[in-house]
């Protein structure tokens, strides 16, 4: 549990920094403003996306300039009645970026559980930088961009729900009732609560199972011993089994069976890991169904289900068997793509989706027609972490959304803008410029 807290907590910041740097966000801080460019890339989007419950932005002088509150957007000046518990991360973050001054080695984000609202959170404050370097900002003076999850309600439901943690709960005291066990939330040396969940104790229930048995023994002692040692190891046999399934549960989507969000971000960590070592090359696609939400509302969600998993299995039919292909929830897919030589194999493999997905689906005898849009990405050596990497694929599909969709586009690496395909007419390749 406490491994596996660590990594949730972390996840956040790393969520947190798949937009935080890039020059279009920095322009919109310090220029543009538009709140609806905020909420589509920095707000609302990370609540449904990622589970923010309140994001916050300040200038450079720690002016509010925008504030998403549980999934809607509010006034700026919303930040200043939560200020009290978020302010010192984001003191801490200029103070530790004002002292480390132009140093690589500067830290681009702070994170601390807080307690807002009578609540227990996680508050993580980055710098919104520019990706390009063109942007200059005075060391600790940046503008700042504040996630703010709490620790309880939907946060403890997800757990529940991804791996299986029995009755997770917040305490404040940390009184623990039989067979639980306890997760400290500690901020400057100090315990804010707790969490709290109830450990499994399968050994138990075999002894339990056992002891009736025992106790009427007596005269059939031979008889009965053979009778335990039958059910001990059908019991035994069953919890494997269950294990095993809890497992097969935490890490892969129980509509369509493909790995979730939380496998293929790991696989992706331990990817980006071995390139930095190899350079063996790899891409990521990010994969959006067009009209998806129409066949929903029109069919019904049985309908929007057998969709997804065919959507799922024609994907799977065109990879390589040693890639990846996640269902990260909604209508939303990803592909991790393995020995990856050149652009032309990515943009193959996503021409390839967009025909198959093309193709009418049977859903309930009737025939459904829908599309897909696909921003893809590849690795490379000027990509700092997997959160860059994201970043690039997530830009593309933004894109090919605001192209018309039905498409793809490839980040381009070396000139700085995607290569995109459209299904019309004809499938070819045409170029992007950012604006």
């Amino acid at each position: 549990m406490h491994k596996l807290m660590d990594q949730r907590i972390a996840q956040i910041t790393k969520n947190q920094q798949t937009t935080t740097s890039w020059d279009d966000a920095l322009r919109q801080v310090l220029g543009r403003r538009d709140p609806v460019w905020f909420d589509e890339n920095l707000g609302i989007w990370m609540y449904n996306y990622f589970g923010i419950d309140r994001t916050f932005i300040l200038d450079g002088a720690d002016h509010a300039v925008y504030a998403m509150i549980d999934g809607r957007r509010d006034e700026p000046g919303s930040y200043f009645t939560q200020a009290s518990a978020v302010a010192p991360v984001v003191a801490e973050l200029r103070q530790r970026r004002r002292k480390a001054g132009a140093s690589e080695d500067a830290p681009t984000a702070v994170k601390r559980y807080v307690i807002l609202e009578n609540r227990p959170a996680v508050a993580s404050a980055a710098a919104i930088l520019s990706d390009t370097g063109q942007i200059e900002q005075v060391a600790g003076e940046e503008a700042v961009h504040i996630a703010v999850q709490f620790l309880d309600g939907r946060f403890l439901a997800q757990l529940d729900a991804d791996f299986l943690i029995d009755h997770p709960r917040f305490s404040w005291t940390g009184h623990l009732g039989p067979h639980e066990a306890a997760f400290p939330l500690n901020a400057d040396g100090a315990e804010l609560g707790y969490l709290v969940w109830t450990v499994q104790q399968p050994g138990t229930k075999i002894l339990k199972q056992m002891v009736p048995t025992l106790a009427a023994a007596g005269a059939v002692i031979v008889l009965l011993a053979g009778v335990l040692l039958f059910r001990v190891h059908q019991t035994t046999r069953k919890l494997a089994v269950s294990q095993r399934q809890i497992e097969f549960m935490a890490h892969h989507d129980s509509l369509t069976g493909l790995a979730n969000r939380f496998t293929f971000q790991c696989h992706l960590d331990e990817r980006m890991r071995e390139f930095d070592r190899t350079c063996r090359g790899f891409a990521v696609l990010y994969l959006d169904l067009d009209r998806f939400k129409t066949v929903n509302d029109t069919l019904g969600h049985q309908a929007g289900d057998e969709l997804l998993r065919q959507t799922g299995e024609r994907i799977t039919a065109l990879v390589a068997a040693h890639d990846m292909v996640a269902r990260l929830g909604g209508d939303e897919f990803a592909v991790l793509c393995d020995d990856v030589r050149d652009r032309s194999e990515v943009e193959t493999l996503s021409r390839n989706i967009v025909e198959a997905v093309q193709n009418p689906f049977e859903i309930a005898g009737e025939p459904v027609f829908v599309g897909v849009s696909i921003g893809a990405a590849m690795a490379s050596r000027e990509m700092a972490d997997e959160a860059d990497l994201v970043r690039r694929a997530d830009v593309a599909l933004y894109r090919v959304k605001n192209s018309g969709r039905n498409g793809y586009v490839v980040f381009g690496e070396n000139d700085g803008v995607p290569e995109a395909g459209r299904k019309g007419a004809h499938l070819g390749v045409a170029r992007l410029a950012y604006g």
